[in-house]
């Protein structure tokens, strides 16, 4: 996955498809192995590995 466009939307709302479950929040960090949200309660982690699409929230 080239993370390098990602990077644009950092600190924007995004939604995360990986291993079936969708993710939504705000994305605060993308590095090499993991991408961070702040959810609405929560903070989330995934593992890159496990990312299907990542883009930003419409709406």
């Amino acid at each position: 996955m080239d993370l390098k466009p990602l990077h644009t939307l950092i600190g924007s709302p995004v939604v995360v498809a990986a291993g079936g479950i969708t993710y939504r929040g705000l994305l605060i960090e993308i590095t090499e192995d993991e991408v961070q949200l702040q959810g609405e309660s929560q903070w989330i982690t995934i593992q890159i590995d496990n990312i299907n699409s990542i883009n930003a929230e419409e709406g």
